[in-house]
C-alpha cells in the first residue's frame, strides 16, 4: 500500500499514481509491503528512502519538485524500495564524494530505469516527449 502526506492534493495525487505504476512495473507480484511517501523541504537532494520496518519503507521527496523532476525522483527512490524489498541495496557502503556516490551499483540502477518508467509513464498517458 502506497500513502502520501504533506504538499498540495494535486502534488499528493500525482506522487501516489507514480509511485503505484512504478510499484507495478517494478515489482509486480510484491503485495506484502508498505511504502509510506512525504512530500516536504529536503536539502542536499531530491529525496530519500529508506527501510523503517521490515516491508515498510519511507520516501521523502523535495515539495519544489513538479513535472518530470518530480516523477523521476518518485520512480528513482521506489527502484530503491524494489532493491530493498529485493535485498539489493547495501546501506552500509561508505562513499566520500558524490561521484563515488552515484557510481554506487544501486544508484546507477535507479538512475537508469527512473528514465525508462518515465517513458513507459509517458506512453501510457499518452505524453508526447
Amino acid at each position: 500500500m502506497v500513502t502520501v502526506e504533506g504538499g498540495t492534493s494535486k502534488q499528493r495525487a500525482l506522487v501516489e499514481d507514480a509511485a503505484y505504476f512504478a510499484w507495478k512495473y517494478l515489482m509486480p507480484r510484491v503485495s506484502n509491503c508498505d511504502v509510506e511517501i512525504s512530500l516536504n523541504s529536503v536539502e542536499g537532494a531530491c529525496g530519500w528512502c529508506f527501510e523503517s520496518d521490515d516491508r515498510s519503507y519511507e520516501i521523502e521527496l523535495d515539495t519544489k519538485l513538479s513535472g518530470d523532476d518530480l516523477l523521476t525522483a518518485v520512480f528513482h527512490e521506489m527502484v530503491h524500495v524494489k532493491q530493498m524489498v529485493r535485498k539489493e541495496f547495501d546501506m552500509e557502503v561508505a562513499y566520500k564524494t558524490h561521484e563515488e556516490y552515484i557510481n554506487l551499483p544501486w544508484e546507477v540502477e535507479a538512475y537508469n530505469v527512473q528514465e525508462v518508467i518515465l517513458k513507459e509513464w509517458n506512453k501510457q498517458n499518452n505524453i508526447e516527449k
